[in-house]
């Protein structure tokens, strides 16, 4: 008699490292801040750009039919532009996951009529398209050039009823491309809009205007949002986010503190390299640091702390602690030295024959 023996239950080993891991202290803590979404002026301005970018994608083709799927007008785009860190893409998951139409859109199986590219480092037209492919949930099993591979990608968008496409860090696509390369690019990506009537949501760094200013038809299809950094006019919007996370965190309050001054929200600017999304993490990982060594108060201290841990920088190169802290470049890890000019060489006159 055969004996079948059933094959053990998978378990989750996320779940099983979880469980590890929720039973240190003050995991729940930090769990808790770092889902929390904290809104900007940005996300006011992003809102309005999305909603004029859905209006123009939904309005009717023919006027005497009803709105639906066949019955849209062209694509247009909107570009997303902003330094590393900023918080672009959080902002726009954020955007999509709480829009009541666009939310479920990392399903592909959904009803959401966006697809998501997170875009590869470094990337070609070939592997854009292959990305676009796998984020619609199809497998592709043979090798196909580049121009067939976007025909199936529009293909499966149009069987999906899919008509919002989001590209982010499309410059990873575009950097050292050659020109022929470029307007292929261009190409392709007014096909989509226009042919294919698909709505283009691009997301990367600054480097990705040139390409968009590259062809006047691609320029004139896509509007461009700028997501700036910190500047000392947003210190506000700073401040009021370590204060929201200090609150959250159960520490003193924040108004109350050594660090609620304008020194010290310049200091954070500096050392987050004026990005807001970096700021962020910086004073995640400082609350986590007090939390860790029992303090009741978010200090300078816990800031430098986990400032010279993240970068290694001694102390006279860490922007919460050095004097001359607006000086420091926080994006370089190595500052060349300065080196001491050589000495003059010493002038020697020659005696005169007598």
């Amino acid at each position: 008699m055969t004996t079948h023996v059933s094959p053990p239950a998978r378990t989750d080993s996320v779940a099983l490292l979880y469980a590890d891991a929720a039973s240190t202290q003050n995991f729940t803590v930090m769990e808790t801040i770092r889902a929390k979404f904290l809104k900007t002026a940005r996300d006011a301005h992003l809102s309005t750009a999305m909603g004029t970018l859905i209006a123009n994608a939904v309005q009717r083709e023919n006027t005497n039919l009803p709105p639906s799927f066949e019955n849209r007008g062209r694509g247009s785009g909107l570009v997303l532009v902003g330094p590393t860190g900023v918080g672009k893409s959080k902002s726009l998951e954020r955007y999509f996951n709480t829009h009541p139409v666009l939310a479920g859109y990392a399903d592909p199986a959904s009803a959401s009529p966006l697809v998501s590219v997170s875009v590869p480092s470094p990337c070609t037209s070939m592997q854009l398209a292959r990305a676009l492919l796998r984020a619609t949930g199809y497998a592709l099993e043979r090798d196909m050039a580049a121009h067939r591979l976007w025909e199936k990608a529009f293909d499966r968008l149009q069987a999906m009823r899919k008509f919002i496409v989001h590209f982010d860090e499309m410059q990873h696509v575009v950097h050292n491309m050659p020109e022929k390369d470029l307007q292929q690019m261009a190409d392709t990506l007014k096909n989509a809009m226009y042919n294919r009537r698909i709505t283009l949501i691009l997301s990367g760094v600054a480097t990705l205007v040139p390409f968009v200013q590259h062809d006047a038809q691609l320029f004139r299809r896509l509007a461009i949002l700028p997501f700036e950094g910190i500047t000392p006019e947003k210190h506000d919007d700073i401040r009021r986010m370590v204060g929201t996370y200090v609150n959250a965190a159960g520490l003193a309050d924040f108004r109350r503190s050594e660090i609620d001054n304008a020194d010290f929200i310049a200091r954070l600017s500096r050392a987050a390299l004026k990005a807001y999304g970096y700021s962020i993490v910086l004073t995640q990982l400082a609350i986590e640091n007090a939390l860790e060594n029992g303090s009741d108060q978010l200090t300078n201290e816990h800031f430098a702390t986990v400032f010279a841990k993240k970068t290694s920088f001694s102390a006279d190169r860490n922007p919460f602690l050095a004097a001359n802290w607006h000086m420091i470049d926080c994006a370089k890890m190595f500052e060349k030295a300065v080196e001491a000019p050589p000495p003059a060489p010493i002038s020697r006159k020659r005696k005169a024959k007598s």
